[in-house]
C-alpha cells in the first residue's frame, strides 16, 4: 500500500533528497513537519511556517499589478514582460512561452525556487 503524502511534505523531501541531506523516511520528515508546526496534520501549511517564512503561499489575486504579480513570481523577470497580458483580472502568458517554460523544467534549468514558482504558477492554466 503506498501512502500518499501532502504536497508540501512531498516538495521538502525531494528539496532534502536533492540537496544531499540525510532524510529519513518521509513518514518521519511528516512528523518532524507537524511537531515543527510547520504544517497542520492534514498538511496545510500553519499560519506560523508563513509567518517564519518557511513556506511561501502563492496567492494570485485578482488584479494584481504587474509589479506585484512579479513580487510574487519573480522568476518571470527573465522573460519579456511585452508577452504578458491581463484576462479576467490575471496574468497570462502566450502558448508559446508556456511550452518553452515547459521545455525548460524538463531540462533542469531553474534552480528549486524558481521551478516551484513556475509548477505553481502554470497549475490549473
Amino acid at each position: 500500500m503506498e501512502i500518499i503524502y501532502p504536497p508540501l511534505v512531498e516538495e521538502g523531501f525531494s528539496y532534502l533528497l536533492g540537496q544531499k541531506q540525510e532524510v529519513g523516511s518521509k513518514a518521519e520528515f511528516y512528523r518532524s513537519m507537524v511537531k515543527k508546526r510547520m504544517i497542520s496534520e492534514t498538511g496545510e501549511p500553519t499560519d506560523y511556517a508563513i509567518e517564519q517564512g518557511w513556506i511561501k503561499v502563492f496567492d494570485e489575486a485578482e488584479g494584481l499589478s504587474l509589479e506585484n504579480f512579479l513580487k510574487l513570481y519573480p522568476v518571470f523577470q527573465r522573460y519579456d514582460l511585452n508577452q504578458f497580458q491581463q484576462i479576467n483580472g490575471f496574468w497570462e502568458i502566450p502558448l508559446s512561452l508556456k511550452q518553452q517554460i515547459l521545455q525548460q523544467l524538463s531540462e533542469e534549468i531553474f534552480n528549486y525556487d524558481e521551478e516551484l514558482q513556475l509548477k505553481e504558477y502554470l497549475t490549473d492554466r
